[in-house]
C-alpha cells in the first residue's frame, strides 16, 4: 500500500480560508455565469435598488419647482440580504481515509508509490469545496430555517429563493409558480419526482413562462437571462429539438436533430428562444427530501389541488444574490490527523446567505 502523509495540521483562516474555499467556488461556471456574488456581507446588507425611470417629462409650467405630473417619480428600494453562520465539520476513520483518497489520487492521474501532504491535501480540500458547492446551490433555491427534514444541511444557510419568492408573492403576485396544464402527461407524473414528461408540454411550459413574463424582463438581453428548469423539463425539451422523423412523426426531420441525437454535442448548453436553459438536479434532491410540513409552497399548486415536481424559473442573473464575506478572519479550513482516535478530521467555517432583487425580473410556472 502506498504511503499517505498529511504532516501535522493544514490550518487555512480569514482570506486565505476564503481563498482555498470560497473564492474557486464561486468562480466555477454553476455559479459565476448563473448568479450574482456579493462577496462582502459582514451580517446584513442593506441593497439599495433604484428602478429605471420612466414616466417623468411633463409640459414645462414655468417657475414651479416641481412638475404637476410625475406620475413614476424618483424612487429607491432596499432589500435585506442576511448572510449566516455555516461550517463543515467531518471525520473519518484514518485506513478508510487512505484507501479512499488513493483511489481518488489515481483517477486525478497521480499514479505513483507515495503522496505528499500537499497532494493529499488538495484531494481533500476538492472534495470538500464540491460538496459545499452542491450544498449552497441546492440551498439557495430550497434553504429552509424551520425545515424538519432529517438532513439539517437544509437549515444551515437560512431561506433559500423558493420560501423568499413565495413570501414576497415575486411571481404573478402570488405564494406559488403559475399553474400550466399539461396536455399528454399523464398525471401521476406531474407529482412523482424525476418523473418522464412529454416533450409538448415541456415546450409549453416554457412559451408559458417565456410569453407572461414582465416586461422589464423581457427586455433584458437574453445572454444576461437564465430558465432553470427541472432535469426532466430539461430533457424532454432536448427530446423535442432531437426528435427524429418516422412515418408517424413528421416533426424534427433535419440534419441538426439527426446529428445531435447521435452525438450530443449541446446537450449541456441549449436554449428557448436565446435564453440558456439550465437543468438543475438539485430541485429533484429537494422535492423528494422536502416533504409534509416542509413542502416547498411554492410547488404548491392551489387550483389542481397537487404537489407539482416540474417547473421552471426564468430571471435575470444579476437578480439572484449569493451573498457572503470572504474577508470574514473567522473563516476556516483546517485538516488535520488524531492520533488517539485514529481519525481524519475536516473542518470548515464561512458565511452564506441569499436574496433575489426585483419581482419584475423573475417569473415562473410548473405543470399541473
Amino acid at each position: 500500500m502506498p504511503n499517505v502523509a498529511l504532516p501535522g495540521a493544514l490550518t487555512f483562516a480569514g482570506t486565505n480560508a476564503s481563498k482555498y474555499l470560497l473564492e474557486p467556488m464561486f468562480h466555477s461556471d454553476e455559479i459565476m455565469r448563473n448568479y450574482s456574488i456579493y462577496p462582502n456581507v459582514k451580517y446584513k446588507q442593506f441593497i439599495t435598488m433604484a428602478p429605471g425611470l420612466k414616466s417623468i417629462t411633463a409640459r414645462n409650467s414655468g417657475c414651479d419647482t416641481t412638475n404637476a405630473c410625475d406620475p413614476e417619480g424618483f424612487t429607491m428600494e432596499q432589500k435585506e440580504l442576511e448572510v449566516f453562520q455555516v461550517s463543515v465539520k467531518q471525520e473519518q476513520c484514518w485506513s478508510a481515509f487512505q484507501n479512499l483518497y488513493i483511489a481518488e489520487s489515481y483517477k486525478a492521474g497521480l499514479n505513483m508509490p507515495d503522496l505528499t501532504g500537499t497532494q493529499i491535501a488538495d484531494v481533500i480540500l476538492n472534495r470538500i469545496r464540491n460538496a459545499v458547492q452542491y450544498d449552497t446551490v441546492r440551498n439557495m433555491w430550497a434553504g429552509d430555517s424551520g425545515a424538519a427534514v432529517a438532513d439539517c444541511s437544509y437549515q444551515s444557510m437560512g431561506d433559500g429563493l423558493w420560501e423568499k419568492l413565495s413570501v414576497g408573492t415575486a411571481i404573478n403576485s402570488a405564494t406559488q409558480l403559475r399553474e400550466v396544464t399539461a396536455t399528454t402527461t399523464v398525471a401521476p407524473n406531474l407529482i412523482a419526482v424525476g418523473a418522464a414528461i412529454d416533450p409538448g408540454d415541456a415546450d409549453l411550459l416554457l412559451q408559458t413562462v417565456f410569453d407572461t413574463a414582465p416586461a422589464e424582463l423581457q427586455q433584458t438581453p437574453a445572454s444576461e437571462k437564465r430558465i432553470f428548469v427541472t432535469p426532466n423539463i430539461y430533457n424532454a425539451w432536448y427530446g423535442s429539438l432531437t426528435t427524429v422523423a418516422s412515418a408517424t412523426l413528421t416533426t424534427g426531420a433535419t440534419d441538426y436533430s439527426h446529428s445531435e441525437a447521435q452525438s450530443g454535442a449541446n446537450y449541456n448548453r441549449i436554449h428557448f428562444r436565446g435564453v440558456e436553459v439550465v437543468p438543475m438536479y438539485e430541485w429533484d434532491t429537494a422535492l423528494t427530501a422536502l416533504t409534509g410540513a416542509d413542502v416547498p409552497p411554492l410547488f404548491t399548486a392551489a387550483a389542481a389541488g397537487i404537489q407539482a415536481t416540474q417547473g421552471a424559473i426564468y430571471a435575470a442573473k444579476d437578480n439572484l444574490i449569493i451573498g457572503s464575506n470572504v474577508m470574514d478572519p473567522d473563516n476556516q479550513l483546517k485538516m488535520f490527523y488524531d492520533e488517539v482516535s485514529d481519525n481524519m478530521y475536516i473542518r470548515a467555517n464561512f458565511t452564506m446567505g441569499f436574496q433575489y432583487g426585483w419581482d419584475s425580473l423573475v417569473n415562473g410556472g410548473m405543470l399541473v
